[in-house]
């Protein structure tokens, strides 16, 4: 936002242009009158002052040079005069712009909204060093670019030069080619040779037009070629366009460098982040695998406390008629033949379960039935105690390749979850229901109970790991380690 005179005698110039800074969010004060312009500059101080040159009372020249020698206040002409000498002359005070006021008016006041929002962007504009020895040029050069914002450095001498520009990073060279010590064009051969200033813009100043020479410059590295004494507008628009074009270069090469660097470094990234997230797999894997284990040692200890039990009476029926001598052959054939079956009952019990945690190494082929009759033998006792029924309807039985524990696995978690729900909410006469089928091209399994359903409110927090609706006797793995 800046403060901002406007210096016109026509109260509709005045006010178009008033409403059009408005807009921008800039602080203005009007003058229709020299007299007017003088009381606002004596008593207020402007960021910039946009001024008709022919005014009622007087001619704006004469607050020109007052406004340069009181302060930076910036200054844009606003005038229905074309006298090129005029315009060249206000230049040379260090005015921002020189606009007409053509048939185009609201051209003309775009064009004034323009170069206040380009003015007002210091940090948007450049670092710019300039090599001549007159030090009328380089005043010349300061008077355009600095009321503009551009930030304008000087040297006298190539050595001068030389020794700004490794010191400091610039967006832009002036270089006079008729220096003291060393000719430009050697200047600009060295300049092009050290890789730092290879994509530097350089704009060549000369007081010789000729052919042959214009020509040498782009050959030794030059970007662009203004003669002396120079017409103003034309030397600022190159500035611009040589300002703008080694920024946007560099930030295209910073942006190149940034892909390339992570192109390079892509895999490597990739590589930490998968290992990081296996890390974290296998430990939920594991504490999934030690939550089932004590699930299984329960239901181990369930199937095995009947035949335990069994065993034991035919032990004690054998003690029991050898004290009463009622023991013989037919009766030990009989008590042992049971009991030997009861261990081996124990025996397959446990390999079920062993298997059941073996980790696959491979695919192999199998099918529905195998896969739910293994895990039906694992899990039926405990069903049968709690009263829930099993309904299997097993339509599909085609073979597939899968890794089989890992899918057992998935299932029994789908029937611990039911049993779970089951019994918590009292269900009378519960049942689970496993399914396959085909459909399409896709053969699919399915387990649903008749527990009450999944809550829509947490519906797609369930595959979370840690989310768990049993309170302290849920991990919140079970799910996560399915899917």
């Amino acid at each position: 936002m800046q403060n901002i005179l406007i210096i016109e005698d026509s109260k509709t110039i005045n006010n178009i242009i008033k409403k059009e800074l408005e807009k921008l969010n800039h602080t203005i004060r009007q003058a229709f009158s020299l007299k007017e312009a003088r009381h606002n500059i004596d008593n207020y101080v402007f960021d910039l002052i946009i001024l008709d040159l022919h005014l009622p009372d007087g001619e704006g020249f004469d607050l020109i040079a007052e406004i340069q020698s009181l302060s930076k206040t910036k200054v844009i002409v606003l005038t229905s005069s074309k006298d090129s000498a005029t315009r060249d002359e206000l230049f040379k005070f260090g005015i921002l712009d020189y606009i007409y006021k053509d048939t185009n008016l609201l051209y003309s006041i775009n064009e004034v909204c323009k170069i206040i929002k380009e003015s007002s962007a210091i940090e948007e504009r450049g670092e710019i060093l300039v090599i001549d020895d007159s030090p009328f040029i380089i005043k010349q050069v300061k008077t355009v670019l600095e009321p503009r914002g551009y930030i304008v450095d000087s040297a006298n001498s190539a050595k001068e030069g030389f020794k700004a520009l490794h010191k400091k990073e610039y967006d832009l060279l002036i270089l006079d080619l008729e220096l003291p010590d060393i000719h430009g064009l050697k200047i600009l051969e060295s300049i092009r040779k050290e890789m730092k200033f290879i994509d530097l813009s350089i704009i060549v100043l000369s007081g010789s037009a000729q052919p042959e020479m214009i020509r040498s410059i782009p050959k030794n590295g030059g970007n662009d070629f203004v003669k002396k004494p120079f017409v103003f507008e034309e030397f600022v628009l190159k500035i611009d366009l040589w300002i703008n074009y080694f920024k946007n270069r560099k930030k295209l090469k910073e942006t190149k460098q940034e892909l390339e660097y992570m192109n390079k470094n892509l895999k490597k990234m990739v590589e930490v982040e998968i290992k990081k997230s296996m890390q974290k797999d296998k430990m939920l894997f594991f504490q999934s695998r030690q939550a089932q284990m004590g699930e299984m040692i329960s239901m181990i200890a369930h199937q095995w406390r009947q035949p335990l039990s069994a065993i034991s009476s035919a032990s004690n029926l054998i003690g029991l008629k050898a004290k009463l001598g009622k023991l013989n052959k037919d009766s030990v054939i009989e008590l042992t033949t049971r009991i030997t079956d009861y261990t081996k009952h124990l025996s397959d019990t446990i390999d079920d379960f062993r298997e059941f945690f073996k980790p696959d190494r491979k695919m192999v082929k199998t099918n529905f039935q195998d896969i739910i009759k293994s895990v039906l033998n694992i899990v039926n006792d405990s069903m049968q105690t709690r009263n829930i029924e099993i309904k299997t309807e097993l339509e599909c039985n085609e073979d597939f390749l899968t890794y089989p524990n890992e899918l057992k696995q998935v299932i029994l978690n789908f029937i611990k979850n039911a049993e779970d729900i089951l019994i918590q909410n009292h269900i009378e006469e519960p049942f689970i229901c496993i399914k396959s089928f085909k459909d399409g091209e896709y053969i699919v399994i399915e387990v649903s109970d008749n527990g009450g359903g999944v809550p829509k409110e947490i519906l797609d927090k369930i595959f979370e790991p840690y989310f768990t609706t049993k309170d302290k006797n849920g991990t919140g793995l079970g799910l996560y380690m399915s899917k």
